[in-house]
């Protein structure tokens, strides 16, 4: 890699969360208080797919509102992207963990494996893999802190994601209107509460009342 550098790309990808809640870590504190930190009412979590070259000469950052496979193959997408604008020949280092394992993700994989080589780490390797100093550097920085906002948290991810810097940076925001207006799950249009005319798929018991034996 290093001998030929034109020639060929090694990415350690990997991913993390970064929830709304400030990230714990060092902090000074007057001898004998306990220190403090302020909390959401409801803790919200997005997932980084991202990935470091070797050398350190590109970073491929995903931001999502959900781990899956789907967002693993969204990565590759991005990865497919970088490889037809650099043209060179690349190496994928991943650990074994689901997203990567899962039939969809070993499919995308497959088709790409005329120009992507994939050399498999362990289930969890963080010793093995830079990307993880990387999570811990955004954690520390981007997210010892409350924001005020949802909108302000995914975008206090994005300008942290930015600062190891390199010769391109590919960050794609890809977190959903619905996640940033406070929502769990996609809105489905459909009035809150049990719908008008629903009937149960069983039969239920019809209601007997019961009277309790009293001392007398």
């Amino acid at each position: 890699m290093r001998a030929e550098p034109a020639r060929y790309e090694r990415h350690f990808e990997d991913e993390t969360h970064l929830e709304t809640n400030p990230y714990l870590c060092r902090v000074w504190h007057r001898r004998g208080h306990h220190a403090t930190l302020p909390g959401v009412g409801t803790n919200r979590r997005v997932t980084v797919f991202g990935s470091v070259e070797l050398l350190g000469r590109s970073r491929i950052e995903l931001v999502r509102a959900a781990q899956a496979s789907a967002g693993f193959v969204r990565y590759l997408e991005l990865l497919d992207a970088h490889h037809q604008a650099g043209g060179r020949e690349m190496y994928l280092v991943l650990d074994n963990g689901s997203a990567h394992t899962s039939t969809l993700s070993q499919h995308a994989l497959t088709k790409r494996k005329g120009w992507l080589h994939v050399n498999w780490l362990a289930k969890y390797a963080p010793q093995l893999n830079p990307k993880e100093r990387e999570w811990r550097y955004l954690k520390r920085d981007a997210r010892s802190h409350l924001a005020p906002t949802v909108r302000a948290f995914v975008d206090d991810i994005l300008h942290g994601l930015a600062q190891p810097g390199g010769t391109r940076l590919d960050i794609v925001d890809e977190v959903p209107d619905w996640f940033l207006e406070g929502h769990r799950k996609p809105p489905t249009g459909r009035r809150p509460g049990r719908p008008v005319g629903a009937k149960d798929s069983y039969k239920r018991a019809p209601y007997r009342r019961t009277n309790l034996l009293t001392r007398t």
